[in-house]
């Protein structure tokens, strides 16, 4: 006897409940399968919503990380503006009124005035720092621009730092003509 068989006489299950079973679970089955297929269908829909709204919110991402960017590059320039303007300002500001006469501008200074305020006056230093100098530059304190002479009371012997600082108004003029004052009293 085949084990099947052997196995329904143990369990005192007849033939005919089994394959009764058997086409229930069948029937079952095929009358589920347009259910399943519509699941399958509602899951594959699903993944591809999903995909989708992860598609749109990377390029909503972009968007803003686009925009952050111009954002910073607008508040770089304006900080670049907003040093630049002022220290194009700061040169005018010594300028007199509109109204007033526009001076000419002096000649260069020359070069037998410098070396006298660089050796006797100011020692090979610098007159505001007084560290030593082998590059002087001599910086006239009121501008050539503004009718400023060259005079030994108008010109200060500075190193290449001071004098950048003071052609950007760092040091100002009432500084300069301080500094030069004490020292010629000495």
């Amino acid at each position: 006897m085949p084990l099947p068989l052997q196995l329904l006489q143990i369990f005192e299950i007849s033939l005919e409940i089994v394959v009764v079973l058997f086409i229930i679970g069948f029937i079952l089955y095929y009358i589920s399968l347009p259910l399943r297929k519509k699941r399958r269908r509602e899951r594959a829909a699903a993944k591809e919503k999903y995909k989708e709204e992860q598609k749109l919110e990377r390029i909503e991402r972009y968007k803003l990380q686009i925009e952050s960017r111009q954002n910073r590059k607008k508040i770089r320039r304006q900080q670049l503006k907003s040093r630049l303007i002022p220290s194009f300002l700061s040169l005018k500001k010594h300028k007199r009124s509109w109204d007033e006469d526009v001076f000419e501008k002096t000649n260069p200074t020359p070069e037998n005035l410098k070396n006298e305020l660089y050796f006797e006056r100011a020692n090979q230093h610098c007159e505001w720092c007084e560290e030593w100098v082998d590059t002087p530059e001599i910086h006239h304190i009121v501008p050539r621009s503004e009718g400023g002479k060259n005079t030994t009371g108008n010109l200060i012997v500075l190193c290449p730092n001071c004098h950048r600082k003071a052609d950007h108004g760092v040091l100002s003029r009432s500084k300069l003509e301080y500094k030069l004052n004490r020292k010629t009293e000495k």
